[in-house]
């Protein structure tokens, strides 16, 4: 008799996507045994998470889904805000995470449970193995966006490999408009943002520098820095400083060629590129303009994106800010009784209907500048995310000038899809709903 895994999902494994396993067990006389199913145990390490139980399909296999029991042990990982003397690469651990999988099945017989586990199994090459490890990341693929990475590629096309370094120009976990030196419309940022890329590596060796220019506004180099960094010995999910004001917040050991600030006032803008050794770039080149914006207030928005790093947007136009109130009341008998002559003291002033609970909801709604169509369809991307945050600047009590989370509780906006040769430019408008509620006296 044998165990067959018939289908294994391969690593960097969207954990919000099926994560399915099938298992076959090749002697009829063992499947056709009493109460007869397949069991995969899902370990950290040596530590039973949990162990999964399928019976078999008329066709004799166990089709096994571990997304779910995967997915409670990722969360997601925010980029340090407010920071001074900075790493330049920093570790995701929440973001993914190895899982341990062992395989077998139980059968019943005179009252006893007789359970094979773990059973070495023949993997679909023809390998055998006694377990398995698994690599999943905090990420959840569309299964259809047009040209933006559909679960459907990531799976069958092997897709992740363009996001794992072990060629040249390796994909950052973002869907923005990567830009380019001659375009006016890469992703804007102020000077005092701070922000992050994202990115995935398969060994420490993956690459050693962050090289990063800067430009004037004609395009001319302006300066160069490379930034050394870390021992990448252990992490797979890393976080690099790409904003302005966190870039400019980097340790100045750390900077092995150049000086802070990294991003000075005379740039117009600049690129983030990931370096290897002397002349192998191992990831996109990105591209940020830097615009300040003196009319309007800019609101700073971080969301999570579909690959599990954060994105961020700028809304730059005029916003709105509103409550939504809501009240409640009881009806009370006025108190219009004299208890001293007996006579009823009618007035305006009696006080029928009592407000008994009010609570109020703050709003805002955003405009973007002019957008062109990539862009506008990725920031679909920010109005469905799960987890989203102004970034608000404030003067603490301490009266110093700091950024602060507001967690946002839902993004509404109306979103079609542009095509750039018939939709040029246009803004996006949204309407948010902050996370928190204003409570006030009760009667």
């Amino acid at each position: 008799m044998a165990l067959n895994i018939k289908h294994y999902p391969q690593d960097y494994r969207t954990v919000y996507n099926p994560v399915e396993v099938v298992l076959f067990e090749s002697t009829t006389a063992v499947r056709e045994s009493t109460g007869f199913s397949y069991l995969i145990d899902v370990k950290d390490g040596a530590t039973l998470l949990g162990r999964l139980k399928v019976p078999p399909t008329t066709a004799g296999y166990g089709r096994f889904d571990l997304a779910g029991i995967m997915e409670s042990y990722l969360t997601s990982d925010f980029g340090e805000i407010n920071g001074t003397n900075i790493e330049s690469v920093f570790f995701n651990n929440n973001s993914y995470k190895d899982f341990t999988l062992e395989f077998g099945w139980l059968h019943y017989g005179s009252g006893t449970v007789y359970i094979e586990m773990p059973k070495t199994v023949i993997l679909p090459d023809g390998d055998t193995a006694t377990s398995k490890t698994l690599l999943t990341i905090n990420a959840s693929l569309p299964n259809y966006r047009r040209e933006l990475v559909n679960f459907y590629d990531w799976q069958y096309n092997n897709y992740f490999q363009n996001y794992i370094p072990g060629t040249v120009n390796r994909r950052w976990l973002t869907n923005q408009p990567k830009g380019s030196q001659n375009s006016s419309y890469n992703l804007s940022l102020q000077y005092t943002d701070e922000g992050y890329l994202y990115f995935l590596m398969d060994s420490p060796t993956n690459f050693d520098k962050i090289i990063l220019q800067t430009y004037t506004s004609t395009g001319a180099d302006l300066d160069l820095t490379e930034l050394s960094v870390p021992n990448l010995s252990t992490g797979k999910h890393i976080r690099i400083p790409s904003a302005p004001a966190t870039l400019n917040a980097i340790n100045s050991s750390r900077v092995a060629v150049g000086s802070q600030p990294i991003v000075g006032t005379t740039a117009a803008f600049y690129s983030i590129q990931l370096k290897y050794g002397t002349d192998d770039f191992m990831s996109q080149k990105m591209f940020f303009n830097i615009d300040t914006e003196c009319r309007y207030e800019t609101r700073r928005l971080e969301f999570l994106n579909s690959l599990g790093g954060f994105d961020y947007f700028n809304f730059t136009k005029v916003s709105k800010h509103s409550e939504e109130i809501d009240r409640k009341f009881f009806k009370a008998n006025p108190s219009d009784l004299n208890t001293s002559t007996g006579a009823i003291d009618y007035s305006i002033t009696n006080r029928e209907k009592v407000q008994y609970y009010t609570s109020s909801k703050s709003k805002m709604k955003l405009n973007s500048d002019w957008i062109n169509a990539e862009t506008f369809n990725w920031l679909l991307e920010l109005i469905e995310s799960p987890e989203v945050y102004m970034l608000d600047t404030y003067t603490a009590p301490s009266g110093s000038t700091e950024i602060r989370r507001l967690p946002i509780k839902n993004i509404e906006g109306n979103w079609e899809e542009k095509v750039s040769n018939t939709d040029k430019i246009f803004n996006l408008v949204v309407d948010l709903e902050f996370s928190m509620d204003n409570n006030r006296q009760r009667f």
